[in-house]
């Protein structure tokens, strides 16, 4: 069911908002109207609420826009892209579900939602955006498909906005006519950076500890595959491109090359080199592996592969590392050390029969990073936690910012509970523009391999492997990077707890690789814990 359903008599008086049926009182006895209602029942719409006229077109000019021509459908498209950027979001989410469209956008890891859209108005914008606006494979948007694109031209972007990548997905949604909706995620790839200088400095400014920074500083002194981890949006391409520009600036007598597909952002003194955009995803594996086979014949000293999706990838990577080059690269793996199951699985679906014969030798394997990135707290209203444990638990602020369990896991994982530096996030002010905080962070964790470390891994004893990073090296993980900066006060541990994808304990209860029902109820939070005091 869409709005063009709704009669003529009424379209400017009745919406379509979260599956609810949103009527202007003036024409709640309207035959029309009842007729409407009842048609609108047998379709599965019974929720209704009646407003005010006034608050009713309040209501409609604040959430819907209705754009006629094609000129005011690019325009409105544009609009979208622009308040994404003076809004400082990282992307954008289009949902079209049938009477109507809704805008999110990510600000600082966090979905915001921002304005809705009639859905016929949404579906127009969501098609020009990959058929008019974007560079893509296909030519023509489908909505039962999955598509990609990628827009570029300067005619719809902000100057500090590079390009926005774009994919869509098709949608279950009973409210669509056809059933079929559209999701459609456009990541914005801002072409400015606030970390510059030496690889220190770049790093020091991103938010990588001293430790860290030494970690990596070693490691672009090696030859060998280097590998970053994370999740989508925390934070890979930024560093990769920070690691890439500082060596180029800092050995110019080399030849640095970068394979992308497509390429994220502008990297200076590196050769960027594209891998064809054209070929579908089953094509895609070969593409890379024909780039990165063409990049070893171009004389080059250091390699960057954007990201390691194929196994045909995975493949060309361990050979340009065999030839003594540095290469550097991104993949998908939930810890540093999980970076080495990704690969064994990409490389046996290259038909390696034994993957870790090959990748368990400390001059193919240097280094294994993982990282996240956490909200950083705004300074001008965050809250000390020993004021807020002084609330009732039921409190709103306290329930929302501080629930029981992240507490409880919070006091069994820090070690100055009682200082006045552990701070949470506040209910917002100028500063944050409401939001509690004001940036992210980077909680990171590194590896730097050496022959204990891949001798244990080759053996299949990871556990071993793990204690002599933790104990041997004095390697740090990222949660227990992140307990820190909270200790520090510069994180909300709630937030930062999300963001993680693991309990603030977890660090401390897998340490020993033996967990007991006691270790299950600490990292779950439900052991209760005193609450902190100033001497505590």
């Amino acid at each position: 069911m869409t709005e063009t359903e709704i009669p003529a008599s009424l379209q400017e008086r009745v919406l379509f908002l979260d599956g609810k049926i949103i009527i202007s009182s003036e024409v709640e006895d309207d035959a029309t109207l009842m007729s409407f209602l009842s048609y609108a029942a047998r379709k599965g719409f019974r929720e209704t609420e009646r407003l005010k006229p006034e608050e009713f077109q309040k209501l409609r000019k604040k959430h819907f826009v209705r754009a006629e021509t094609k000129s005011d459908i690019q325009d409105l498209a544009i609009e979208i892209i622009a308040d994404a950027f003076n809004e400082g979001a990282s992307d954008i989410h289009i949902g079209d579900y049938g009477p109507f469209a809704s805008i999110q956008l990510r600000k600082l890891g966090m979905l915001q939602n921002h304005r809705e859209l009639m859905g016929e108005t949404g579906r127009k914008v969501i098609t020009a955006m990959y058929q008019t606006m974007s560079n893509s494979a296909d030519t023509t948007f489908i909505a039962k498909e999955r598509q990609d694109g990628r827009i570029v031209s300067s005619d719809y972007l902000p100057a500090e906005v590079h390009s926005i990548r774009l994919h869509t997905e098709p949608l279950e949604c009973s409210m669509a006519e056809n059933g079929i909706g559209t999701f459609m995620a456009l990541r914005l790839l801002y072409d400015r950076t606030t970390a510059t200088g030496s690889l220190e400095q770049r790093l020091a400014t991103l938010g990588y500890s001293d430790r860290h920074i030494r970690r990596f500083q070693f490691l672009t002194q090696r030859s060998g595959l280097s590998l970053l981890s994370g999740p989508t949006g925390h934070g890979k391409s930024t560093a990769l491109k920070h690691i890439m520009e500082s060596m180029a600036e800092d050995h110019p007598e080399k030849n640095f090359l970068a394979i992308e597909d497509p390429p994220e952002y502008p990297l200076e003194r590196v050769k960027q080199v594209r891998v064809s955009t054209n070929d579908q995803d089953e094509n895609r594996g070969a593409a890379y592996r024909n780039a990165i086979a063409g990049a070893m014949r171009s004389d080059p000293d250091v390699i960057m592969i954007g990201e390691i999706r194929y196994p045909e990838a995975a493949s060309a990577a361990l050979d340009a590392a065999q030839t003594g080059h540095g290469v550097w690269t991104t993949v998908h793996a939930n810890s540093a050390f999980g970076i080495i199951q990704r690969m064994v699985s990409l490389l046996r679906a290259a038909h390696y029969p034994d993957p870790l014969e090959y990748l368990c030798d400390h001059t193919v394997l240097s280094g294994l990073h993982h990282q996240r990135l956490v909200p950083v707290l705004c300074p001008k209203c965050k809250q000390p936690i020993l004021e807020i444990t002084k609330l009732d638990q039921d409190n709103e602020l306290r329930r929302k910012n501080l629930p029981q369990p992240v507490l409880n896991r919070l006091m069994r994982a820090v070690d100055k509970m009682g200082d006045k530096n552990v701070h949470i996030r506040g209910e917002g002010c100028e500063e944050c523009s409401g939001m509690g905080i004001i940036g992210q962070t980077v909680a990171s964790e590194i590896v730097t391999t050496d022959h204990v470390i891949l001798r244990n891994i080759r053996a299949g004893n990871m556990e071993a492997a793990y204690k002599h990073w933790r104990h041997e090296q004095n390697g740090q993980t990222f949660v227990s990077h992140a307990i820190d900066l909270i200790e520090q006060g510069i994180i909300d541990p709630h937030l930062t707890e999300l963001r993680l994808g693991v309990p603030l304990n977890y660090a401390k209860a897998f340490d020993d690789f033996n967990l007991s029902a006691s270790d299950l109820d600490e990292l779950a939070g439900s052991k209760k814990v005193e609450k902190p005091n100033a001497t505590a």
